[in-house]
C-alpha cells in the first residue's frame, strides 16, 4: 500500500465514525429517512411489445388536470389518459370504441426503481437520491457529490458547506411524519383486528345457532 492510499484511508476511517456518530449511514439514517419519508419513489415503466422502459419521477398526481399514471391499472384507461402527439391523419379513438371486450394492445408495467428528493422547493441546494438495482445512495450539494454510500459502505463524505444543517431540519420532519405513519398504521391495524374478531364471533353464532 502506498503512502497515498494509507493516507486516503485513514481519512476514511475518520469520516465513517464522524458519519456514524452524527447519525447519517444506513437504511435507518437521517438521510435515509428524509429521502424515504420525503422524496418521491422513481418510477420505471414498460409498454409495448418492445418492452420500452422509461423512467420519471412521480409527482403523487400533483398536476391535478391529468391522472397520475401509477393510479391506472388498466392498459386501455392508460391509453385514453396518455396524450398523443397530433399527426395528421391520425387521432385517438372515441369513448365508445373503447370496449373491455377489445383485446390487450400493450404490456404495461410500472416499478419503483429509486427514490429522489430535490430541496429547491424549500430553498435548499440539496438533492438526494436513492437507485434500488445498486443500492446507491447519493447527497448532492449544489451540483457537487458531499455524500455517497452503496449497500452500507462510505465511499465518500464531504462535510462542508450547508447540506448537513439542511439534513438535520429535514430529518426532523421527516421523524415527525414518520411516527404518525406508525401511528396510522397502528390504529388501522387495531381496526383489522377488531374487524377479524366480528368476522369470527358472527361465523360462531351462525354455526352453533347463538343468539
Amino acid at each position: 500500500m502506498s503512502k497515498a492510499e494509507e493516507f486516503e484511508n485513514k481519512i476514511r476511517e475518520q469520516r465513517i465514525l464522524e458519519a456514524t456518530k452524527k447519525g447519517l449511514m444506513g437504511q435507518n439514517g437521517k438521510i435515509a429517512i428524509v429521502l424515504r419519508m420525503m422524496g418521491q419513489p422513481i418510477i420505471s415503466q414498460s409498454e409495448g411489445g418492445y418492452y420500452v422502459d422509461s423512467n420519471y419521477v412521480d409527482l403523487y398526481g400533483f398536476d391535478n388536470k391529468q391522472k397520475d399514471l401509477s393510479d391506472i391499472s388498466d392498459s386501455i384507461e392508460l391509453m385514453k389518459s396518455i396524450p398523443i402527439m397530433d399527426i395528421q391523419g391520425s387521432k385517438r379513438p372515441d369513448s365508445n370504441e373503447w370496449t373491455t371486450d377489445m383485446p390487450d394492445p400493450i404490456n404495461y408495467g410500472l416499478d419503483t426503481i429509486g427514490f429522489h428528493f430535490d430541496g429547491l422547493s424549500r430553498g435548499m441546494h440539496l438533492e438526494i437520491k436513492y437507485e434500488e438495482n445498486t443500492s446507491e445512495l447519493i447527497v448532492y450539494y449544489k451540483g457537487q457529490i458531499v455524500y455517497k454510500e452503496i449497500k452500507g459502505e462510505l465511499l465518500g463524505y464531504a462535510p462542508i458547506g450547508d447540506w448537513e444543517k439542511w439534513i438535520e431540519i429535514l430529518y426532523k420532519t421527516a421523524k415527525e411524519k414518520q411516527r404518525n405513519t406508525k401511528e396510522k398504521e397502528f390504529e388501522e391495524s387495531i381496526k383489522e383486528n377488531e374487524k377479524e374478531k366480528k368476522y369470527w364471533w358472527d361465523k360462531i353464532k351462525t354455526r352453533w345457532g347463538i343468539n
